[in-house]
């Protein structure tokens, strides 16, 4: 299994499943009635959907890495993202 800690900017990682966490605060946050619940794991999805290879782009001081990604609308637009790598079994490396 792929170590987080491991990874450096300019690092390429296929996503493979959206995080526990993510799917577990999108079910409370559907159970608490919360608006826009589960934006993150739903934005992963669509993320595995269109190209699941990103590029880290930072590691913060905390060693946390992070990616930016270019999501495609089905209007055509495009939505700016950053999301961290938040555990070991939701990627690896290309």
């Amino acid at each position: 299994m792929p170590d987080r800690s491991k990874l450096r900017p300019g690092d390429r990682v296929r996503l493979l499943a959206v995080p526990k966490a993510d799917l577990l605060q999108r079910q409370q946050e559907i159970r608490e009635g919360v608006a826009h619940a589960g934006y993150t794991a739903d934005t992963i999805e669509r993320i595995l959907a269109q190209d699941p290879v990103v590029v880290i782009a930072r590691v913060d001081e905390y060693g946390q890495p992070w990616f930016d990604y270019e999501l495609k609308t089905e209007a055509g637009d495009t939505e700016e993202h950053t999301i961290a790598i938040l555990d070991d079994e939701s990627w690896d490396y290309c």
